[in-house]
């Protein structure tokens, strides 16, 4: 998906961070302002972890959809919030970083550092090693999440689904093969700005996807996984689910929907439902 249309809210952002600002957060909420991540009614923490040259905003269309769910929830209270990589969105002024394992060490120093409760991580595409990496870290230091959710990715010692190769692409034909993909709306596709501002930080994310499948994590993840692949994804073939269960040893359950690489984008609805559910059964499922 493509991040905020608005040419004036990437110019401020960029403004902002030149101004002097620090670094921003990793980790924000996706909620209305004025309501708190920590408030006494949030009992589930949603965080997401966006796909190669993504913005934490892309999950914000899951909003509603989630509060339309909450009632169905037990414990109810979910809160829905994004990592922000930098390089992309309002941090476009800071260099991408191009270590999974850095990525997740600053992201689980944030989310320790938030009031004890439930949490869900779910990632999409390249945002699915940044999240499995980061699960790995909260669980060795006593605060793992209750489930991960990895969407649109094989397991961690696969080759990603764009190879490292594509990175050095021209950025002609790197730009052509994201809006393919349906990573860019088709209306926004020939804004030379929103391209210069993506290019960067999509060759960053490439580049880390593969050299962290280059060099895998040893031994496993002690975290239920749920994995939701898209039926017509031209990159992630739907049976390859199954890989994830060497890298856990909590239960696996795999879901393929209807849709391509973006499915989770498409109809998010039954993808939320199912992430939310108190507990993950082992098994697989037809696409939905």
């Amino acid at each position: 998906m493509s991040p905020p249309p608005a040419a004036c809210h990437r110019l401020g952002a960029i403004d902002e961070q030149e101004g002097g600002m620090e670094p921003r957060e990793w980790v924000r909420s996706l909620e209305p302002r004025g309501v708190s991540a920590r408030s006494d009614r949030a009992r589930t923490l949603v965080i997401c972890f966006p796909h190669s040259g993504g913005w934490a905003e892309s999950f914000s269309t899951w909003r509603e959809h989630i509060r339309r769910l909450d009632g169905d929830v037990d414990p109810p209270g979910v809160e829905l919030l994004a990592v922000q990589y930098p390089g992309h969105g309002d941090r476009i002024a800071e260099e991408p970083e191009t270590d999974v394992r850095v990525m997740a060490e600053a992201i689980s120093a944030e989310l320790a550092a938030l009031d004890p409760v439930r949490s869900l991580l779910f990632g999409h595409s390249f945002g699915a090693m940044v999240a499995y990496e980061t699960a790995r870290l909260l669980e060795r230091a006593g605060t793992a999440p209750a489930a991960l959710g990895v969407s649109g990715a094989r397991a961690p010692s696969a080759a990603p689904a764009v190879s490292h190769d594509v990175a050095a692409l021209p950025d002609e034909r790197l730009w052509r093969r994201v809006v393919e993909l349906g990573g860019v709306d088709p209306s926004l596709a020939e804004d030379p700005e929103l391209r210069e501002l993506l290019l960067s930080a999509l060759r960053a994310d490439i580049t880390a996807h593969g050299r962290y499948v280059s060099a895998p994590p040893v031994g496993r993840l002690g975290v239920d996984i749920r994995c939701y692949l898209g039926s017509e994804d031209p990159l992630v073939p739907g049976d390859v689910g199954p890989e994830w269960a060497a890298w856990t040893t909590g239960s696996l359950a795999t879901r393929v929907r209807r849709g391509g690489h973006f499915h989770l984008f498409e109809n998010p609805r039954d993808l939320l439902a199912d992430l939310l559910r108190e507990r993950v059964g082992a098994g697989s499922g037809a696409a939905a």
